[in-house]
């Protein structure tokens, strides 16, 4: 159904129409009256798509060939998943981003955070909802979508969905905990979010569920793409146009995917820098230290963190904290909440005499060799790292770090 502009247009074949981003009323009466006054057919998309052979003529029907049913099957997905996405940012904004923002239940720069270019990621996608229905009332059975979907997926229409899928999605994750953390103190936030989660528009979802749909929409698009291609003819130019959309939808995919990972680990090592007790590593005249006395790593690049056992000898091990950046690997040991920087020593046999050997927690990765080992219930995941010198000694040393995880 398509609800009726005063004029009798309907509302949304007006193009560039986009319903009114206001904040509703959380009350059921109010809020349906409410949502008719915008005409947004959108909010009452529901959840499982509608049966596009009610819309086609049984005779036509009669006539197609089982792959073209199950193409059809898969282009009324792919078209109404689209318009349910549009419902789920226009409940974002109006249920959520608009209330916190008119009752400053968030600082802004939080606000910002969890929603940073919510309006640009709605009118996108308002885009191309309009542009799927606008096929779709052509051509009940729908013929071609690969220059639809190249259309939107690819040039500049594509260049701008990547830029703002990644604006909207990299922070999400600390966006999230943050407000998780800030809920439990402040109790006018929580009963926000509890009244605002419990409105029949949210479909029993919380918030971080609705808001995680940003990311899952991007790898929807490759998945639909690819099945309309499999029941689409080969060496067909509609056959083409689909496999460059499913490639042109990889692309933003990877790019937002990894627009999320260099936030996360920035974070992250933003959180291991505060936790980071470098003292006790100053305070040793090596050259190592001058070259790492201020070391930050939130100039540098995470690459993997864990647990690490350092067997010194086979009398000695130390559980350590390891942190291995793009060009260095440090070895962090836990102290209550604090990560401690520091050299450890062990005394090594040698003839009648105990030689004390120094060994520094930053290692350049450039003087490391690495090897699988297949022992140990976790095979797969270990590895040895041989050193091949220690920067501070003035003879070459080898020590074996066992890391596990």
């Amino acid at each position: 159904m398509v609800h009726k502009t005063p004029g009798g247009t309907p509302a949304d074949s007006v193009p560039g129409f986009v319903p009114s981003t206001g904040p509703l009323p959380s009350s059921g009466s109010s809020l349906s009256s409410h949502v008719h006054q915008f005409d947004d057919s959108d909010l009452e998309a529901e959840n499982d798509p509608p049966r596009w052979q009610e819309n086609v003529n049984i005779n036509v029907l009669h006539l197609m060939k089982p792959e073209e049913k199950k193409r059809q099957d898969v282009i009324n997905e792919l078209f109404h998943t689209e318009r349910t996405h549009v419902r789920n940012l226009k409940v974002l904004d109006r249920l959520f981003f608009k209330p916190m923002q008119q009752e400053q239940l968030l600082p802004s720069d939080q606000l910002y955070l969890l929603f940073p270019n919510l309006e640009e990621m709605l009118e996108i996608h308002s885009r191309f909802n309009n542009k799927m229905k606008a096929h779709r009332r052509e051509q009940p059975v729908v013929g071609d979508v690969g220059d639809i979907m190249l259309e939107m997926l690819d040039g500049s229409s594509g260049k701008e969905i990547k830029s703002a899928a990644a604006k909207f999605c990299r922070n999400q994750s600390i966006a999230l905990e943050a407000l998780k953390n800030k809920q439990k103190k402040e109790q006018k936030l929580a009963q926000f979010l509890s009244d605002a989660e419990a409105n029949h528009l949210c479909r029993r979802l919380q918030l971080k569920d609705i808001i995680a749909t940003g990311f899952q929409r991007l790898t929807k698009y490759p998945l639909l793409l690819e099945n309309i291609a499999k029941y689409t003819p080969q060496n067909s130019e509609e056959h083409r146009r689909l496999l460059q959309a499913v490639h042109c939808s990889k692309q933003i995919l990877a790019h937002v995917n990894q627009a999320v990972n260099e936030s996360e680990n920035e974070h992250r090592l933003g959180e291991l820098q505060k936790k980071m007790n470098r003292s006790a590593f100053e305070k040793v005249k090596a050259p190592i230290v001058q070259a790492y006395h201020h070391l930050d790593l939130m100039k540098h690049k995470l690459i993997h963190e864990g647990p690490l056992t350092w067997r010194l000898h086979k009398q000695k091990t130390i559980e350590m904290h390891v942190v291995l950046l793009e060009d260095i690997l440090v070895l962090l040991q836990k102290q209550n909440d604090k990560l401690l920087l520091k050299f450890h020593n062990n005394n090594l046999m040698s003839g009648r005499e105990d030689t004390k050997v120094t060994h520094s927690p930053i290692l350049r990765v450039q003087n490391l060799f690495t090897r699988n080992v297949a022992t140990g219930k976790l095979y797969l995941l270990s590895v040895f790292l041989f050193i091949k010198y220690a920067d501070h000694l003035e003879t070459k040393i080898t020590n074996v770090v066992n890391l596990c995880s």
